[in-house]
């Protein structure tokens, strides 16, 4: 045996196996139970030994203590007993044989094992166990003194053990959640464990989140001697946790933002008029809890200022003060978005100096500000600017979203301005004269061809398609075009042939966005002057500075106002499909006498099946031939 053993007995132990163990093995018996290394009973006595371990902190020099226990070895007079004993919780048991000798070396052994040999492995176990634990383990007594810590408390606080033994456990915890750690550790003490997080402070003055866990450690008579647990690094599930929240954040943001989307489209589905366009849409924005304040505006070119023309929500002095600010630097978030373009966006209006309107943006309550660009295929509308009474309020997500928002926004409005360019009885119409354009008409002066503009339609895509008569060499005006010129030829005879020209580039496409009809286009001398209509009341600043732009050095030669006739055939109530497919057919030969091309030939350039295309001939024949007789002279038809 590596050292003296002292042991209590209980029950009738013979007296010669206590004086062999005490001779031979250095096993003595005391009767102070406090300073004894194990506990000798009789089966019969289990039940008045306490088997349970009382553990009592020890502080070790490596900083890993260890709970001491007083283990039991039950002495059996028959095998029979072993199993009474391991089921009473003795940590070991001998049965004796009734022979001092033998039955002494019996219970030295077995006190070897128990007392001796487990009790260093299970404390090398322990050390070896808490050495090796990412966790933190910290054990303090009620003083809030550092007992026992393990070697990850060193690494991850940076402090050395004669650093660790000076200080208070919560020495470690930042100041923000000290007070809660504090309250926690007396929860632990009162009701028997507790958890709490909070940030670890190390030496470095880095902050660390962890999930403390604590025990409270009682001693005989059940009193709370100390507080043993472990801390956990939660930086990474804090990360995930936040990054949880930042999508269910964006998610929540998305839904918010949707739902405005689509009570929006559902009043510019209703809506039958610019007017009702653009206050639909600051009255819906207005209404929602995120947004305070809400305007449309159109761009004046003479002002070079965006004029507000709708807006609803709390702020509308806003729009006051911002009538007598000069609003030409760069900070004008509205300007911006029409000269560019784009969404513009500032987060943060407090604080602002630099742009004029900042200020009074505050004044009126307003935190943060976007402005979206009405813009639909190249064409400005105007404006739609929303204010929050929060910072950040538009985040990327907002933004996108708005962006396309902005572009349903501005085809509606298209689409208003080209019904109404269709019903109203008043229109304006402008002559303009275009020097060196790559065009159909300029590019027949190239080869020495003659052109006439034979008409228009309106295209599937809401661009007006245009066909051109050609006398002369037809593939040599087609080939002297920029590649991007969408152009096609219809058809050709001895003297030349027809061409269709549209595209995103044709100029057709702008006077179609602008709700306006191309009516003549001629050509003199390398010089293309044409004539176009629009409704009563079209912006014909915007479209003209629309024309200069796809058309360099355009110039209006003339503005009338005129009735639209009530004869004309542009009255007839054509859908665009019936009116491109009529006028396809027409330019194609497919009335001539004899036909020069078949309607299969015609649906074919049109990207249509046959039967479509003698569906939507019928009815507009149809339609034409109900004006005529319903409107024309029905008299002026006798004797032709």
């Amino acid at each position: 045996m590596n050292r003296p053993i002292h042991v209590a007995v209980r029950g009738t132990v013979p007296e010669s196996l206590l004086s062999a163990l005490d001779a031979e093995y250095g096993v003595t018996v005391r009767a102070d139970t406090d300073s004894v290394d194990c506990t000798l009973a009789t089966v019969d006595t289990l039940d008045d030994v306490d088997t349970r371990s009382t553990p009592r902190p020890a502080p070790a020099a490596d900083g890993v203590g260890s709970p001491r226990t007083t283990p039991v070895v039950a002495l059996c007079v028959d095998p029979a007993e072993q199993s009474t004993a391991l089921a009473a919780g003795a940590d070991g048991h001998v049965t004796l044989a009734d022979d001092p000798a033998t039955d002494a070396a019996s219970v030295a052994a077995v006190l070897d094992r128990v007392v001796g040999g487990t009790t260093a492995t299970r404390d090398s176990l322990i050390r070896d166990a808490l050495g090796a634990l990412a966790d933190i383990f910290f054990l303090f007594d009620t003083e809030m003194r550092l007992l026992v810590w393990n070697e990850a408390v060193r690494e991850v606080t940076g402090y050395d053990d004669g650093e660790l033994a000076e200080m208070n456990p919560l020495d470690l915890i930042s100041e923000e959640d000290v007070v809660d750690v504090a309250t926690a550790v007396q929860r632990a003490i009162e009701e028997g464990r507790a958890t709490e997080e909070g940030d670890l402070l190390t030496k470095a003055g880095e902050r660390i989140p962890y999930e403390f866990t604590g025990t409270a450690l009682t001693d005989d008579d059940g009193e709370v001697i100390g507080v043993s647990g472990i801390g956990r690094d939660v930086s990474e599930r804090k990360r995930r946790e936040r990054t949880l929240e930042r999508q269910a954040g964006s998610l929540r943001t998305l839904n918010r933002i949707n739902e405005v989307i689509r009570n929006v489209n559902h009043d510019l589905v209703r809506a039958e008029s610019r007017e009702d366009i653009e206050r639909a849409v600051v009255e819906r924005l207005a209404a929602e809890a995120s947004y305070r304040f809400a305007w449309v505006g159109e761009y004046d070119a003479s002002t070079d200022r965006v004029v507000p023309s709708a807006w609803a929500g709390d702020g509308e002095e806003y729009l006051d003060a911002r009538a007598d600010l000069d609003l030409s630097d760069d900070g004008a978030t509205a300007m911006n978005a029409v000269r560019d373009g784009t969404v513009q966006v500032a987060q943060h209006l407090r604080g602002r100096d630099d742009p004029s309107w900042a200020a009074a943006a505050v004044a009126s309550g307003f935190a943060a500000a976007m402005a979206i660009p009405l813009v639909y295929r190249g064409v400005t509308y105007g404006v739609l600017c929303v204010y929050a009474d929060r910072p950040d309020a538009f985040e990327g997500t907002e933004r996108a979203v708005f962006s396309e928002l902005g572009e349903t926004i501005a085809y509606a409005i298209g689409a208003a301005e080209r019904h109404r360019a269709l019903v109203t009885d008043t229109m304006v119409e402008l002559e303009v004269l275009v020097e060196d354009l790559d065009s159909v008409p300029n590019a027949t002066a190239a080869v020495d061809a003659t052109v006439e503009f034979r008409g228009a339609a309106p295209d599937s895509d809401g661009s007006l398609t245009q066909f051109y008569r050609i006398d002369g060499d037809v593939e040599g005006v087609v080939d002297s075009l920029p590649g991007q010129t969408d152009v096609s030829v219809m058809r050709t005879d001895d003297e030349g042939g027809v061409v269709r020209v549209g595209g995103e580039r044709s100029f057709g496409r702008l006077l179609a966005d602008y709700g306006g009809t191309l009516k003549r286009v001629d050509v003199d001398d390398g010089s293309f002057r044409f004539v176009a209509t629009f409704p009563q009341g079209t912006d014909v600043r915007s479209v003209l500075a629309a024309i200069r732009e796809r058309l360099p050095g355009a110039e209006l030669i003339a503005r009338r106002e005129r009735e639209r006739g009530d004869d004309a055939p542009s009255e007839v109530a054509l859908t665009d499909r019936q009116r491109t497919v009529l006028t396809t057919a027409y330019h194609l030969g497919f009335f001539d006498s004899p036909r020069v091309n078949t309607g299969g030939e015609v649906a074919e350039e049109l990207d249509i099946s046959t039967p479509t295309f003698h569906e939507h001939i019928r009815i507009a024949e149809r339609k034409l031939v109900e004006a005529f007789l319903t409107t024309g002279d029905v008299e002026s038809l006798h004797g032709h």
